[in-house]
């Protein structure tokens, strides 16, 4: 009988088992035999498991034909352990103070259960902690749903009152004003004048209507700076420049791209931030003016939930 060929092992080592035989396409498989081990310290030969940890330490993994025992000390335990620790304390644990606290908001907000009031009093404070944006946002689709609350005065009011004091007033239930106000007066004197859509308008949609006449606004010069302030990356803004057939419809673009790019969070009020930190205090005047003089926006008195037009 022939020899194999240089390079090919027809039998394991004494020390091995074999895994797989020899075939024409690969050659015999061997391993180490139980309770031995063979890994890149002892590549020629299989070694001897350990029996046993070190004092002060425990085994968390067996012995395999290409490892040995793996041992951590006592106060790490199961490294699977310590991950799950981890997670609960990272993500579980903020996720449901998290729940927690918008619970007790809505709970707290003086809605007496009914749960749209509950609904816009949320959204408001979720909206607080989204930034300026989503706060001007949540101010507006308040506004926007106010006309669906309904305003009474009890029997006990009624009787409580001069027939001559009530003479051209409306009075709203005490979980309907904390609906609306709540969020207002836990701001306090720092809550500025809102410019919100009229007639309850959508934001977002009455902004856009406005986007082509900020160019003859907005210095040309500080479009792409404004539009940095507006999250939208330099990328974003050479790619817009380049899809506009002439400068003056870039600005456009680009405020259309940031309301794509973020949704309703594209208030008035994140754009009138943005020029303020600028300082281009005269453009942002006059967009005001400009908005409030359309009619299309007034504004919401600080402190007193009444929208008001300045005209």
């Amino acid at each position: 009988m022939a020899p194999p060929p240089a390079g090919v092992n027809l039998a394991c080592k004494s020390d091995e088992e074999e895994r797989s035989p020899c075939t024409t396409t690969s050659n015999t498989a061997c391993q180490c035999k139980p309770g031995t081990f063979r890994n890149d310290n002892s590549a020629e030969m299989c070694r001897k498991c350990s029996t046993g940890c070190p004092r002060g330490m425990v085994k968390v993994k067996d012995c395999t034909p290409w490892s040995d025992i793996e041992c951590v000390h006592k106060e790490s335990g199961n490294g699977h352990n310590v991950w799950v620790i981890l997670v609960v304390t990272l993500v579980v644990v903020p996720l449901l103070l998290v729940a927690v606290l918008i619970v007790c908001c809505c709970i707290g907000s003086g809605c007496g259960g009914d749960p749209k009031c509950m609904d816009r009093v949320c959204f408001w404070r979720l909206g607080l902690l989204r930034g300026p944006g989503a706060e001007d946002n949540a101010h507006n689709e308040i506004l926007s749903n106010a006309d669906s609350l309904s305003t009474f005065v009890s029997e006990q009011q009624m009787e409580s009152q001069e027939p001559a004091d009530l003479t051209g007033v409306t009075v709203q239930s005490p979980g309907e004003a904390q609906c609306l106000l709540g969020p207002a007066e836990a701001e306090g004197s720092q809550r500025r004048r809102l410019l919100v859509p009229a007639n309850g308008a959508d934001p977002t949609e009455t902004l856009m209507l406005f986007f082509d006449k900020f160019a003859n606004i907005v210095p040309f010069d500080s479009w792409d700076q404004l539009m940095r302030q507006l999250d939208l990356t330099k990328n974003e803004i050479d790619v817009v420049r380049a899809g506009t057939a002439g400068p003056g419809d870039a600005l456009y673009a680009m405020l259309m791209k940031w309301v794509n790019k973020t949704g309703r969070n594209a208030s008035i009020h994140t754009l009138l931030d943005a020029l303020e930190r600028m300082e281009e205090r005269h453009a942002k005047e006059k967009i005001q003016d400009l908005l409030v003089d359309s009619g299309k926006f007034i504004y919401l008195e600080d402190g007193t939930g009444s929208a008001v037009s300045l005209e």
